[in-house]
């Protein structure tokens, strides 16, 4: 069997290795980081990667750390309630009719259970050469730098890693505007917004918001012209959500520049590129590191003799599938036009109010349309 290296110990990496290692293969991953990060990153996970990743033994101690939403909410500013999605439609479809929300470093510590000493952290991936049998990685660790040797490389390791990077692989697609500015504050927006669910987007011609409810806390998110990191600007701006005479606690946020980007190819040889090191996409819908996981899964059943299949086809899902809807919700969700987000808000809310042409909805938002496309799940 295959001795494969993995760039990368986030969510996409640890799944990969663990698949890697329960197919029989040989598997070694190298991280950059000192341990498992626990900032608030990606929190969404949706029923069909559910369904991946229980084959694996994972969803259900993943469901104790988490909280299940089974309706997500569209809502306007001025206008309130649009439209709850329930993923009840689903129930034909899935094992799983609900989002799990849970942080990322949640799944990443219960699949670090599983490969124990096989992840090496402090471990940076910093170039790659290969010939036509052989990949061999150069990796920086704490006592200098050393090369290994591999059948394969999966570069798990970010859009800002070096792989993509010495194999000159083009990063193609666009940066927004807008910065993303995520605050967390335990304040009870459910108790403010009347039938709120634990997964809201509340479109705005100015300033449109994203609510979604974790197991500790509320993450606000707002899109932002500039940097802002003054809590006094942070205050306004929760205000501007529910107004409250007692000022917000925020126990953290974040600042981060979006892209839409796609690679060039997922495949060069010997080196396969996944999740953040071969697609990012706006996070509005929750898909990026969902399509990630389902990179891994697709990948180790192709691993070795399709490789090639692989790899167009799930850059075809990243472009015509991922890229598409999620930038469909971001500029939905800011459409300035009047009329046009009115009539976009009563096609959708008769959508929702249709079990059928709900369920088609929900098999896109979902993600099991594209996962089904793949032929992962029936």
């Amino acid at each position: 069997m295959p001795h494969v290296l993995v760039a990368g110990a986030g969510p996409v990496g640890l799944t990969t290795a663990v698949l890697l290692a329960e197919a029989g293969h040989t598997v070694e991953v190298f991280e950059a980081g000192e341990a498992i990060t626990t900032q608030p990153r990606a929190s969404t996970f949706h029923p069909p990667t559910l369904d991946l990743l229980h084959r694996i033994g994972i969803t259900a101690p993943l469901i104790e750390q988490g909280l299940k939403a089974p309706v997500y909410q569209h809502r306007d500013r001025e206008r309130g309630l649009v439209a709850n999605f329930d993923h009840k439609h689903l129930a034909d479809d899935t094992d799983f009719p609900f989002r799990l929300q849970a942080e990322q470093h949640k799944l990443c510590e219960l699949l670090l259970d599983r490969l124990g000493e096989k992840v090496r952290f402090q471990h940076t991936v910093r170039g790659v050469k290969q010939d036509t049998d052989n990949v061999m990685v150069t990796v920086e660790g704490p006592n200098g730098t050393s090369d290994i040797q591999g059948d394969y490389l999966i570069d798990a390791g970010g859009a800002s890693g070096a792989v993509r990077q010495s194999l000159d692989i083009a990063f193609e697609g666009f940066t927004y505007e807008d910065r993303y500015l995520v605050l967390l504050t335990p304040f009870p927006f459910e108790d403010h917004l009347d039938g709120l669910e634990k997964v809201n987007y509340i479109s705005d011609p100015d300033q449109y918001v994203v609510l979604l409810r974790a197991p500790d806390a509320w993450r606000v998110l707002f899109p932002v012209k500039e940097e802002i990191r003054d809590p006094e600007v942070w205050e306004q701006m929760l205000q501007g959500v529910v107004p409250h005479p007692v000022p917000y606690e925020v126990i953290h946020h974040q600042l981060y520049f979006i892209h839409q980007r796609v690679a060039e190819r997922f495949k060069e040889g010997r080196v396969l590129l996944i999740g953040d090191a071969a697609h990012v996409n706006s996070p509005i819908g929750g898909m990026g590191m969902n399509n990630g996981i389902h990179d891994a899964f697709s990948l180790v059943e192709a691993l070795p003799h399709d490789l090639d299949g692989w790899a167009e086809q799930r850059r075809r899902i990243a472009l015509d599938y991922v890229k598409i809807i999620t930038d469909r919700n971001a500029r939905a969700l800011g459409e300035k036009d009047p009329a046009q987000r009115l009539a976009a808000q009563q096609e959708m809310a008769a959508t929702a109010a249709d079990p059928e042409r709900a369920r088609q909805w929900l098999l896109d938002s979902s993600m099991l349309n594209a996962v089904r496309r793949q032929g992962l799940l029936p």
